[in-house]
């Protein structure tokens, strides 16, 4: 880089919200004005106050100027979600001021408004408090009362302007009526005069709301493309990119195997699964999905791996009992701390919940080996694009921290490739369980349908469930090459 290059070089800030440094590829540019855009209810004061905290906290001097909450209760919500607000605050890192405007309808303008003592107050409120932050929340509030035209985009310029001339990184909200994905402000233009552009939405899909995050516009700066899966969590907003970047892979002189937990089935798999696979285990109800996701799970904690299982059919206390019944019992691994259990009906969540608190569990918990039961749950609660997205963001997940899951799918008996057939392709091995109603009973089988990286047996095989879990029964004569 030469001298010219490294002085125009674009210098980033971490934004503070977990995970969308990802989708800017570093941060936020310093000494240059971001937008932060999105209808009520998106979480454009949060995305703000985070971001401040988070400002504060690492070194940089920061006004927070808000327009439409008091200063205590942008200080109360940031306690609430953990950004300790009042300790920047006692630190002289945080200033918050509060300019609130008139209820609507209370001012009447004459003739041309004249940004000048806006942009004389915000300047000496910088000089005071040495700022090297400025946060808007929100230039909507600020403009609300005047009519947009070229005299209010002139105004807004000569604003920006006025404080780009100095060393002053802004963040400035502004609301959208939603009607159209290109309306990023009520003034028709902010989104021009800004660096980045941010887009918030909370969009009804389906019957239910979701929640995503859009960098619409990065001025000399790569960034990830589309929308993508965020959530409001009990630590603020945060994004999940959908780009994980798998760890380096490691050298191995061959692939290191686990045990399944169920017996005769490790001996259709050459040996075990692969270790950081994704295996599907597929059937129609009472087929012993749930069974060989229980057996998976424990046999992982019993040999002294951190297991999480995701149940989202049962209640925790069901499920551990409906085990504990085939001589299964959960309740000394959950006592050791190795096999964590959240059961939760989807209806109660989100996919974009979902998928943040997996991200969650796997930097905090540390967990090896994850079950979800059954992702099918979650497939009947939301819109297809919806589901996919989720299943995409989990697998990335699961792909950048290196570890092993089994998922379980429910299926008609007649549409084993029919549900949700992209599953097919993210999935590294995917177990079919069958059963025929017979007069005698039920005749259960499996079949190995595919196994990355493996030979494996292909042929079905019939299989019982009773005290153990499940029981391979069929031929014992594969011999993996």
């Amino acid at each position: 880089m030469n001298e010219i290059e490294e002085r125009e070089a674009l210098q980033k800030l971490s934004s503070g919200v977990d995970g969308l440094d990802e989708l800017l590829r570093g941060g936020l540019p310093e000494n240059r004005v971001t937008m932060v855009a999105g209808s009520s209810g998106t979480g454009k004061t949060l995305f703000a106050l985070q971001a401040a905290c988070h400002w504060a906290h690492a070194g940089k001097r920061v006004v927070f100027v808000s327009t439409e909450e008091a200063e205590e209760d942008l200080l109360a919500t940031g306690e609430l979600l953990g950004f300790r607000s009042r300790q920047a605050r006692a630190e002289g890192s945080l200033t918050i001021v509060d300019i609130s405007t008139p209820a609507p309808g209370s001012i009447m303008v004459t003739g041309d408004f004249d940004v000048r003592a806006l942009e004389k107050r915000l300047e000496q409120l910088t000089e005071k408090h040495q700022a090297d932050v400025l946060v808007l929340d929100s230039a909507s509030a600020l403009f609300a009362h005047i009519p947009p035209g070229p005299t209010t985009r002139r105004d807004l310029i000569r604003l920006l302007h006025a404080l780009r001339s100095k060393p002053l990184t802004m963040l400035v909200t502004t609301e959208t009526t939603g009607r159209a994905r290109e309306d990023f402000g009520p003034l028709g233009f902010e989104q021009y005069v800004c660096d980045v552009v941010i887009a918030l939405r909370n969009v009804v899909d389906g019957k239910r709301r979701r929640r995503t995050i859009e960098v619409h516009k990065y001025r000399r700066s790569d960034h990830l493309k589309g929308e993508f899966p965020a959530a409001v969590t009990d630590r603020g907003l945060s994004v999940y990119p959908l780009d994980a970047r798998p760890r380096p892979a490691r050298a191995k002189a061959q692939p290191e195997r686990f045990p399944s937990g169920a017996t005769g089935l490790d001996e259709l798999t050459g040996g075990g699964w692969l270790r950081d696979n994704i295996v599907i285990v597929r059937g129609p109800t009472g087929s012993g999905k749930t069974t060989l996701a229980g057996m998976y799970a424990l046999s992982g904690a019993r040999r002294g791996e951190r297991v999480f299982y995701y149940g989202f059919e049962e209640t925790q206390d069901i499920l551990v009992r409906n085990f504990e019944q085939l001589g299964l019992d959960a309740h000394q691994c959950i006592e050791e701390g190795s096999l964590k259990i959240i059961c939760r009906y989807p209806e109660a969540t989100s996919p974009e919940d979902l998928v943040i608190e997996l991200r969650s569990v796997l930097e905090e918990y540390e967990p090896s080996l994850i079950v979800l039961d059954s992702i099918s749950a979650i497939d009947h609660v939301t819109s297809f694009e919806s589901f996919r997205q989720f299943i995409i963001g989990m697998v990335s997940a699961l792909r950048r921290h290196g570890r092993s899951a089994l998922l379980t799918q429910t299926v008609d008996r007649d549409e084993q490739d029919r549900a949700a057939p992209y599953l097919s392709t993210i999935a590294d091995a995917i177990l079919v369980l069958r059963y025929e109603l017979e007069d005698t009973g039920l005749d259960r089988s499996m079949r190995v349908l595919k196994m990355r990286g493996s030979d494996h047996e292909t042929r079905p095989q019939p299989f019982r469930i009773g005290p153990g879990g499940v029981i391979i029964e069929g031929d014992r004569d594969f011999e993996p090459t």
